[in-house]
């Protein structure tokens, strides 16, 4: 599901958190989402909760939530494999900085 805010492109993805001993637990996981990369879903960041279920499930705690993400910027997408900085160190390192 997409929709527009802003100007901004918001999307839904369904999360879920098993076998948690207290609500809080699963609480703060929830708290800590929020700004943060989508967990499995590389390059969308977590806006907001839309919608929390919580199960109680033999002695522990199951919840799922429908959160709102918004796709990174795409300059901050960039990974660099370690060959890539080898050789950017290499050449730089042989520029002269005498002018």
């Amino acid at each position: 599901m997409s929709i527009a805010i802003k100007g901004d492109s918001v999307e839904t993805r369904l999360l879920a958190y098993e076998h948690a001993t207290t609500v809080s637990e699963i609480a703060g996981w929830t708290n800590d989402l929020i700004g943060k990369e989508v967990p499995g879903n590389p390059g969308y960041i977590v806006v907001g909760v839309v919608q929390f279920q919580l199960v109680g499930n033999q002695g522990s705690y199951d919840a799922m939530l429908l959160v709102e993400v918004t796709e990174k910027p795409f300059e901050t997408q960039i990974a660099l494999r370690e060959a890539d900085i080898e050789v950017i160190q290499e050449l730089t390192s042989s520029i002269d900085e005498t002018v």
